[in-house]
């Protein structure tokens, strides 16, 4: 009697155990389903946000210098409405307003005076990257054919240059041939 009083309860009590880790593991379950599907949630909700915007900096002169949530598509003329216009410093002629915006771009409005180089030339003599054509970036002192036409694909490839400094991604250009060019170059 005592064996069989023992088996019963030996039989109860794994019964019991095995209630146990089935509920358990089907709780744990669910909480696994929700945490992906939160997390999921999650990111499409901060897609939908992003959508149809990008985000620029703009600094120098203007009114109020910062970063700005803009429309995709907005041109450099918006951004410059949205911070307030330009200061009476600002240097006008050398920004292109009507260039396309993309996300992570950095403005910089240059005063009257940061516009006149030493030699009293004006940025607009230099060579811009995002408008010259393969011939006048040869006429840049080391730039060869085989460059100019890299500069010309890189352009393309990028929706253009956001600083002169991009152009030591071109193979050939190191650091050493932008020191000796960067005073001829310009972005607008």
């Amino acid at each position: 009697m005592k064996n069989s009083k023992k088996i019963v309860g030996s039989i109860i009590f794994l019964t019991i155990f095995i209630i146990f880790l089935v509920i358990g593991y089907f709780i744990k379950d669910k909480r696994g389903e929700t945490e992906i599907n939160d997390v999921f949630q999650e990111v499409v909700v901060d897609e939908k946000v992003n959508e149809g915007t990008i985000i620029v900096y703009v600094n120098g002169e203007v009114k109020k210098p910062g970063v700005y949530r803009l429309k995709e598509n907005s041109r450099t003329e918006d951004l410059i409405k949205v911070s307030g216009g330009f200061t009476e410093k600002a240097d006008r002629e050398i920004l292109n307003l009507a260039k396309k915006l993309k996300d992570e771009d950095y403005i910089y409005v240059d005063t009257i005076d940061e516009g006149t180089s030493v030699a009293g030339k004006r940025k607009k003599d230099k060579i811009n990257l995002n408008k010259a054509s393969k011939e006048e970036l040869k006429s840049i002192p080391g730039i060869g054919d085989v460059t100019a036409e890299k500069i010309v694909n890189y352009r393309k490839e990028n929706n253009g240059f956001n600083s002169i400094e991009e152009i030591k991604n071109i193979d050939r250009i190191g650091e050493k041939t932008f020191e000796k060019i960067k005073d001829k170059l310009d972005v607008r």
